[in-house]
C-alpha cells in the first residue's frame, strides 16, 4: 500500500515538476530568486529515484539482502531529506513573492539590466513574461522610460516600450470580438460599438488569432492615423500582480507537496525497515511478528 502509494506520489511530482519548469521558471531572473528553477529539478528528480528505489526494496526481501536493504533504507531517507530541502525553499519563494523585495528586484532589473548586452536572458525572460501575462513592465509602460535601455537608444524618435509590450492578434480577438460576437447582449451599447470598432480595426492587420502583433505601428507610436487607440493594441497593466499570483500558486504548492512527499518516503523508510526486521533482523532489537 505504501509503494504505491509512493509511486502515486513519485508520478505525480515528476509531473507537477515538469509543469513548473515548462510555465514559469523562466522568472527567475525577472523576481530575483532562483527557487523557482531550484525546486522543480530536485522534485523530478526525487520523483525518478523514488521509481528507480522501488523494485530495488522489492529486490532486497526477495533475495533477503541486508546490504540492499540498508542501502535501500538509507537512500530513501535521503530523498526525505531532499524533499525537507524543497519544502524550505518553496517557503522561501513563497516569502519571497509576497514580499516588497520583489518588486524593487524587478524595477531595478528593467532600469538596469533590460537590453544590456551582457545580460540577453534578462530581456529575453521579460519579453516572455509580457507575452504570457499580457503585461508590460513591473508596474506599467512607464517603467521602461527611465530604464538604460531607453536612454541607450540612438534612433529618434525613441521606443517607449518593448514589443513584447504589444497586444497580439489572440489578445486583440480574446479582448475585442469574442464578446462582440458571443455575447453582445450583456455590453453597454457604446462599449459594444467600441469593441466593434477596434476588433474591425485589428481584423486589418490580423490574418487569424495568432501570436503575431496586432499592429506594431500603433502600439509603438509609429503610425500617423490617430483613428487607433495606442493603448488598445498594447498590455497596459503592470506583470508585479499576475507574476505574483502565479508564483504564489506554484511556490505554495511546491511547499504542500514536498511535506507531503517527505511524509510518504519517511513512512516508507520505516515500513521496509519493519519488513525486513520481520524476516532478517539487523537492528540490535528485535520487531515482534
Amino acid at each position: 500500500m505504501v509503494t504505491d502509494l509512493q509511486d502515486i506520489g513519485s508520478g505525480f511530482i515528476i509531473g507537477f515538476g515538469i509543469q513548473t519548469l515548462v510555465e514559469v521558471s523562466f522568472t527567475a531572473s525577472v523576481i530575483g530568486n532562483n527557487a523557482i528553477i531550484y525546486c522543480p529539478y530536485i522534485l523530478i528528480l526525487i520523483g525518478i529515484l523514488s521509481f528507480v528505489m522501488t523494485p530495488v526494496g522489492f529486490y532486497s526481501i526477495i533475495l533477503n539482502d541486508n546490504k540492499v536493504m540498508i542501502l535501500h533504507m538509507f537512500a530513501t531517507f535521503f530523498l526525505a531529506s531532499m524533499c525537507g530541502l524543497t519544502t524550505f525553499l518553496g517557503y522561501e519563494l513563497n516569502t519571497h513573492v509576497s514580499s516588497l523585495k520583489m518588486e524593487n528586484w524587478m524595477k531595478t532589473s528593467i532600469k538596469d539590466d533590460y537590453g544590456h548586452p551582457q545580460a540577453p536572458h534578462v530581456k529575453e525572460d521579460w519579453n516572455k513574461a509580457h507575452q504570457q501575462f499580457k503585461c508590460c513592465g513591473a508596474r506599467g509602460m512607464t517603467d521602461f522610460v527611465e530604464s538604460k535601455w531607453y536612454i541607450m537608444q540612438k534612433k529618434h524618435p525613441r521606443q517607449r516600450i518593448p514589443e513584447s509590450c504589444c497586444a497580439s492578434c489572440a489578445t486583440m480577438h480574446e479582448r475585442f470580438c469574442v464578446a462582440f460576437f458571443k455575447e453582445p447582449g450583456k455590453e453597454e451599447p457604446e462599449k459594444l460599438a467600441q469593441n466593434q470598432t477596434l476588433c474591425l480595426q485589428a481584423s486589418n492587420k490580423c490574418l487569424s488569432a495568432d501570436t503575431s502583433i496586432a499592429h506594431r505601428e500603433v502600439c509603438l507610436h509609429e503610425s500617423s492615423d490617430y483613428r487607433l487607440s495606442a493603448n488598445a493594441y498594447r498590455h497596459t497593466n503592470g506583470c508585479l500582480e499576475p507574476i505574483r499570483t502565479n508564483l504564489e500558486f506554484f511556490s505554495y504548492r511546491i511547499f504542500i507537496y514536498s511535506i507531503c512527499l517527505f511524509i510518504l518516503l519517511f513512512v516508507s523508510t520505516i515500513t521496509w525497515l519493519v519488513v525486513h526486521e520481520i524476516s532478517s533482523p539487523i537492528l540490535p532489537f528485535r520487531v515482534q511478528k
